[in-house]
């Protein structure tokens, strides 16, 4: 091999190892875009969070409310669902956000990270949008005994849908704990 081939051959294998080097590098991964949408995805957490607070104090008014005063409780009932079906929407918009990021190129624990809270997020949609069971069955009920019924039946399924929410997102969290260096701080 003369000197030639020998410093040619050394020249591409030191173009491969730079090509390999950005590959597995910054050039294919997208960490930057899917901070900005997991920061977005927050945004409208915290937004979910302000509307769910408004539903419950809402929906614990018209708990409140005397029996004599049933059109005041199915009004502030009619509150309430609106106060949830925006809270619904914050957390669906979430996991949008969180499964946006989730497609794009990025280290495999931060995949499963976010692959997590897309689950969590659509489980609390699901929750808030039973949760606004308790109001509606105050405006269809024809009977005391009637509401404290399907009340009952929508608190125990909230209950449910609350500690699957939770679950999953103590799995994410484990992620993030286990792995700090790939989460921004």
């Amino acid at each position: 091999m003369t000197e030639k081939n020998y410093l040619l051959g050394m020249f591409m294998a030191l173009l491969l190892l730079v090509a390999a080097v950005l590959a597995c590098s910054g050039g294919g991964n997208e960490t930057e875009k899917a901070n900005k949408l997991v920061d977005e995805g927050n945004s409208a957490v915290q937004d979910a969070k302000k509307d769910l607070t408004e539903a419950e104090q809402l929906k614990k008014k018209m708990l409140a409310t005397d029996v004599s005063q049933l059109d005041d409780a199915r009004s502030t009932a009619k509150e309430a669902i609106a106060a949830y079906e925006r809270a619904e929407a914050k957390c669906k918009e979430a996991a949008s956000k969180y499964d946006e990021a989730s497609r794009l190129k990025l280290n495999d624990k931060f995949k499963e990270y976010l692959a997590l809270k897309v689950k969590e997020y659509h489980k609390r949609a699901e929750l808030v949008q039973t949760a606004k069971g308790v109001p509606q069955a105050l405006i269809d009920s024809e009977s005391r005994q009637g509401w404290i019924d399907k009340a009952n039946s929508v608190n125990a399924k909230v209950t449910e849908l609350g500690k699957e929410a939770d679950d999953l997102g103590a799995q994410a969290d484990k992620i993030q704990k286990d792995n700090p260096d790939i989460f921004k701080s």
